[in-house]
């Protein structure tokens, strides 16, 4: 299925002063791979099944609003959420916090077609995004998790993409094709 687009740029193009609104559209629809593994990073086995959506209220810094609607696009891969396993015993992969990770996945992503490096505005957007969403879903953690993220390891995971997500959607939206779903 080459050709995928990255449609319009998810980014506000300016400083955010906050997040407000902010719903999700859409049930979260994975697939995990039985016959498939993706050696590239991200080194995983689940996959968008769906197009999992986010609508929100975002605040620029200077003064003006607007609603925005995030997509994070089917055949996305994930690892779900991004936590060494050395942590786990205080955040797992899967919790409340997983919708805003797949869309926070999608988003350190999502740059790399839009600009030739990546902007702290970006960033900040991104991870200030997370936030709400784990505010939305009860994150009990939320504030060490945001934390955690938005810290100089952070920066460097989201400035030092080696590829494009479009790049990247057209190899891995064939891997949802017949003969690679756990069904088949």
């Amino acid at each position: 299925m080459p050709g995928w687009s990255p449609g319009p740029d998810p980014f506000p193009g300016g400083a955010v002063r906050r997040i407000t609104h902010f719903s999700y559209r859409d049930e979260l629809k994975l697939v995990r791979h039985a016959k498939v593994h993706v050696r590239r990073p991200p080194e995983s086995l689940w996959q968008l099944a769906a197009d999992f959506r986010a609508d929100m209220t975002v605040h620029r810094k200077d003064g003006g609003s607007y609603r925005l609607r995030l997509k994070a696009p089917r055949g996305l891969m994930t690892d779900l959420a991004s936590v060494p396993k050395v942590l786990w015993s205080l955040v797992g992969p899967i919790g409340p916090h997983l919708e805003a990770s797949i869309l926070h996945d999608y988003l350190y992503m999502a740059w790399t077609d839009y600009r030739s490096q990546a902007s702290r505005s970006d960033w900040d957007f991104a991870d200030r995004m997370f936030l709400e969403g784990m505010r939305t879903s009860h994150v009990s953690r939320r504030r060490m998790i945001y934390g955690v993220v938005h810290s100089d390891i952070g920066w460097d995971v989201f400035r030092r993409k080696s590829y494009t997500l479009k790049d990247r959607m057209d190899d891995w939206l064939p891997l949802l094709a017949s003969g690679h779903r756990r069904d088949d």
